[in-house]
C-alpha cells in the first residue's frame, strides 16, 4: 500500500501478512511446506461496493478504480482464484515465502 489517508490498519495488517508468509516460508520449509501470498488490486468484490454510500458512488469508485490499473479494468474473483489455484498446484513447486500480485500492474508500472 502507500500510506494512503485513512488506510493506516490496512497497510499495517497487509505488512503483517508479508512478514508472517516470509517468516513461516522459512519455519516450515523443513517439512515441504510452502506459503505464499496474494496481493491482489482491485477485484469486483462486494467489500468494494460496500465502500461506497450508494449505487452511483460505488459505479463511480469502480470506475475510478479502473482508470487507476494499467489493465484499465478492475480484477474479475475468478482471475484472484486462478492465481491461488497456481500457487496451490504443483506448478509452483518451487516457489516460496513469495508475493504474487494479481493487480493488473497497479503496483508494478
Amino acid at each position: 500500500t502507500t500510506g494512503g489517508e485513512a488506510f493506516g490498519v490496512y497497510a499495517a495488517s497487509k505488512a503483517a501478512v508479508r512478514s508472517f508468509a516470509r517468516t513461516w516460508a522459512n519455519e516450515l520449509r523443513g517439512r515441504g511446506i510452502r506459503v505464499n501470498t496474494l496481493v491482489p488490486g482491485p477485484i469486483k468484490t462486494p467489500g468494494i461496493t460496500g465502500l461506497a454510500p450508494d449505487e452511483e458512488a460505488a459505479r463511480s469508485l469502480r470506475a475510478s478504480l479502473a482508470q487507476q490499473v494499467p489493465l484499465g479494468r478492475m480484477g474479475e474473483p475468478a482471475e484472484a482464484a486462478a492465481a491461488a489455484l497456481f500457487l496451490a498446484s504443483d506448478q509452483s513447486s518451487f516457489i516460496t515465502g513469495t508475493e504474487l500480485y494479481v493487480d493488473g500492474g497497479l503496483n508494478q508500472i
